[in-house]
């Protein structure tokens, strides 16, 4: 059984804006961390991320995942699958109340399930493993892409965790609390088979307390990279993740886009 909680996490307590490396007149400029630049090229590839661009606050989170019907094809670059490809959907459904309900396959058979805002913000409240038969909801919902994040930006923030049973929906052995930090860390040039994009840095780090299990900052993580008119062209995440990260699995896995 792969013990799961959900990742990318909402509900801002502290915010934080680091001072910028350098300046462009269009944006901060703001180069990777050794340790980032290190972890990264191990799961992605050395060449995937390259220079460092000027970086602007993120004023429309649909500029960087439009919420239109597509699918997806991703080349695994690193964990157990290394070297086969996913085909992976966005998919929209509706409510009785006619408002869209959409979804983003994370792997063939987990999705995670998304919506947008009033303040504009893309949100992602549960996810769900058809697989190991789970929905994982979290409180208050995790976030996606928060509009008016700066460059740099860091926000610290708490979160309850539910992780749901379909054939035993009130078992909560798996529930809990966590505390994580979301970082805007900058925007890349980020080559991968489908092209060469311009992509903003989202980062996850946490720790905190899920059932039987404790996890404990930097060992968990997630790294995605967001493409303007694209959505997510390359992540690197923990292995079997289920919405972005698993419980006492430290292996990691990456995937890069192969096309649209």
């Amino acid at each position: 059984m792969r013990v799961l909680i959900v990742g990318m996490l909402c509900g801002c307590i502290v915010g934080t804006v680091l001072p910028g490396r350098g300046a462009a007149a269009d944006g901060v400029v703001l180069p990777l961390s050794a340790a980032d630049q290190k972890e990264i090229s191990a799961q992605l590839g050395p060449d995937v991320v390259g220079q460092a661009l000027p970086s602007k606050p993120i004023d429309d989170p649909l500029l960087y995942f439009p919420l239109q019907e597509r699918t997806l094809g991703y080349l695994i670059t690193a964990g157990k699958d290394a070297g086969t490809n996913q085909t992976l959907h966005i998919e929209q459904g509706k409510r009785p109340n006619g408002r869209p309900a959409w979804r983003f396959g994370l792997t063939p058979s987990i999705e995670g399930f998304i919506r947008q805002t009033p303040e504009g913000d893309l949100i992602m409240p549960a996810v769900s493993d058809s697989e190991e038969g789970v929905i994982v909801v979290t409180t208050p919902p995790n976030p996606f892409v928060l509009k008016g994040m700066q460059p740099g930006e860091s926000r610290t923030l708490s979160q309850t965790v539910a992780v749901n049973y379909l054939d035993d929906p009130t078992s909560r052995d798996y529930s809990g609390t966590l505390t994580a930090t979301y970082t805007y860390v900058g925007t890349y040039q980020v080559t991968v088979p489908a092209g060469t994009y311009n992509a903003i840095l989202l980062r996850l780090n946490y720790e905190g307390n899920i059932g039987p299990a404790r996890t404990q900052d930097t060992a968990y993580y997630f790294f995605a990279f967001f493409a303007a008119g694209v959505g997510v062209v390359a992540m690197v995440s923990q292995e079997d993740i289920e919405a972005f990260w698993i419980v006492h699995i430290d292996t990691t896995t990456g995937k890069v886009l192969g096309h649209t």
